[in-house]
């Protein structure tokens, strides 16, 4: 059953949710992030690079995106670059994330940011299909890491 957006509050993220969103983060990879994984929040939260977001239910934050405005090169342009995002898996398939983009494209628009990046590992099915379905594009360049 979808949400309507009046059930939902999509707000900027702040410092306070990083615990709401730690356990968003538990409960879908099952992992526990070790307590200084809270430093790599510093940046996206507030201020003009900050462009993360949570999202509320009944005072309740049950779903998150963290993203940043960063430079593209390939572009020459200012981008919005989404570093992980997640939806409390008791509220899926409820719309929930369709909102919470929907209010970053309009984030971004209205900053007149005209790029969206997410970077998604090859073999996620489910993840490529979600961001396809909300207009995103594959890009026409390939990430490489090198693990040390």
């Amino acid at each position: 059953m979808a949400r309507t957006e009046a059930n939902v509050k999509i707000r900027p993220m702040e410092p306070e949710d990083i615990s709401d969103i730690l356990e968003i983060d538990r409960k879908i990879s099952g992992v526990q992030r070790a307590f200084t994984y809270k430093g790599s929040f510093h940046g996206l939260i507030g201020g003009e690079m900050g462009m993360s977001l949570v999202v509320e239910m009944d005072d309740k934050v049950v779903g998150f995106v963290l993203a940043y405005l960063s430079y593209v090169r390939e572009q020459v342009s200012e981008a919005c670059m989404i570093n992980i995002f997640g939806v409390d898996p008791k509220y899926r398939k409820q719309g929930i994330a369709s909102m919470l983009f929907k209010k970053l494209l309009n984030e971004c628009h209205s900053k007149k940011i005209g790029l969206v990046c997410v970077t998604l590992q090859d073999q996620d099915r489910e993840l490529k299909n979600f961001f396809e379905h909300i207009g995103f594009e594959r890009m026409q360049y390939v990430g490489y890491s090198k693990a040390l």
